[in-house]
């Protein structure tokens, strides 16, 4: 063992390096241990790719493999730092409220089950740009589809042996006049 001073009375130590300006310290003043320049931590060794590495700025963790994170509770993030994924414009934040989930490009969730949106406000809106063009909400017992711009149409579409056919809209401006692409076929019909 080698001892560098006593308990409570320690002396600053300095590890150098072949690399100019960089070096490990441990500063008594703070009882920290500091990687200093272009020192890294090196996990098993440095052929494995695993350190840790600062540029007084970010710290970067490398991994050779997989990055592992477990703990026996929380992964915590603070308010307002979010992650992202290849920029900034793919990224998760929340704000202690709200958690959002922007995408640069496409966005894609692909389940290999059952996908449940689960909205306790019973309302599920649907955006462009910030603006709210419609919404799916649930009242009492009720579903309801509603097209929130003025005077916005419900129109239906499918495909027709590869065409896009509009089998049905319903026009907002006359009050709701639904208008079919073709005939309509009812099987039952009771007029009272």
């Amino acid at each position: 063992a080698v001892t560098v001073g006593v308990d409570d009375t320690g002396l600053d130590v300095k590890f150098f390096g072949a690399t100019s300006g960089a070096y490990m310290l441990w500063d008594e003043s703070t009882d920290d241990l500091v990687l200093a320049g272009a020192a890294n931590l090196y996990l098993y060794d440095a052929g494995g790719g695993e350190k840790l590495s600062s540029d007084g700025t970010d710290l970067t963790i490398n991994s050779g493999n997989d990055l592992n994170l477990t703990a026996t509770t929380d992964i915590n993030v603070p308010s307002g730092v979010g992650m992202t994924f290849g920029d900034d414009g793919e990224k998760i934040e929340g704000d202690g409220t709200d958690l959002t989930i922007s995408a640069s490009n496409n966005f894609t969730v692909d389940a290999a089950a059952t996908l449940s949106l689960d909205s306790d406000s019973g309302e599920i809106y649907f955006k462009d740009g910030g603006t709210l063009f419609g919404y799916v909400a649930r009242s009492g017992n009720n579903l309801y589809l509603k097209s929130q711009i003025s005077d916005g149409d419900l129109i239906l579409q499918g495909n027709d042996g590869g065409s896009t056919v509009a089998a049905l809209t319903l026009d907002m401006s006359e009050a709701g006049a639904a208008t079919f692409n073709d005939k309509v076929v009812a099987t039952e019909l009771d007029i009272c």
